[in-house]
């Protein structure tokens, strides 16, 4: 797992334990707080001069009856206080403004979070075909070997986008009692460099007039094999697991070797200015 996948998954752990630590807060001040209600003095009266000319008659044991005061200026100083009674159900009554706010907020966070850990699935969940971290056809071997070398003798990487690596020619008599050796870093007479430095992660590009990889960043410089000559990085560049099937080139990027500093390198570097 990559340093990227797991802070991923660190931020994705935090969100959902932020969520659960709210939702529980909601919901146990939901259940401890409610609010009370009082009537003043000339409310209750009226109140029970309405009772006394409605009837004996109590409201039904499911609903909540509420007295509300009409406007002061359609009253007058003759006229008794008129009162208009409501009746709403208990349940009604029970949906308060707060809860519904809460439950909004709830439903906003749960649609957030479901969406963050989508998207942080999708981005750990291995993909098992096409794309980066896949198996990724280079193409046919001689075509390779045909565009890697050029009529001076000289190399030539060849680039695949899509495995974000260089192939390079690499014979696998040269790799004898080397780090590379008994590892399937090298198949066809190729292998496949990726194309990140392992110093702090900068794009090597390929300078043609030496011959290798230096790195703009910090200036780490790798043979045309990829292995370390100069600067900071701690260890060649990192390769992909490579195989040959039908004459074709396949480049596993799911899988990445690392391997140490060369003692003796396998080819000749540089060969030419740097770039």
């Amino acid at each position: 797992m990559t340093n990227g996948q797991i802070i991923a998954l660190a931020i994705g752990l935090i969100a959902l334990v932020g969520a659960i630590g709210i939702f529980s807060l909601a919901f146990r001040r939901e259940r401890t707080k409610s609010t009370v209600g009082t009537f003043d003095r000339e409310a209750k009266v009226a109140s029970r001069r309405r009772s006394k000319e409605v009837g004996a008659a109590s409201p039904d044991a499911g609903t909540v009856t509420t007295l509300v005061e009409e406007d002061d200026a359609a009253t007058t100083a003759e006229a008794p206080v008129e009162t208009e009674v409501i009746t709403v159900t208990r349940n009604q009554f029970d949906e308060s403004r707060r809860r519904f706010l809460n439950r909004a907020i709830g439903a906003s966070f749960g649609l957030y979070l479901a969406a963050f850990l989508g998207t942080t699935l999708a981005f750990l969940w291995p993909k098992l075909q096409g794309g980066f971290g896949s198996v990724i056809d280079a193409g046919d071997v001689d075509e390779i070997r045909r565009l890697t070398a050029t009529p001076e003798g000289r190399i030539q990487p060849l680039y695949i986008a899509e495995a974000q690596s260089y192939v390079m020619p690499f014979e696998e008599s040269e790799a004898a009692g080397t780090s590379f050796d008994g590892i399937p870093v090298i198949a066809g007479g190729f292998t496949a460099l990726w194309q990140k430095c392992v110093h702090l992660g900068c794009r090597v590009p390929w300078c043609a007039s030496s011959q290798g990889f230096e790195c703009p960043c910090h200036g780490s410089k790798y043979n045309a094999h990829g292995e370390y000559f100069a600067g900071p990085a701690p260890r060649n560049l990192d390769r992909f697991q490579v195989a040959v099937e039908n004459g074709r080139l396949l480049i596993n990027t799911g899988i990445v070797e690392q391997t140490p500093k060369a003692d003796k390198p396998t080819i000749v570097y540089p060969q030419g200015p740097s770039c």
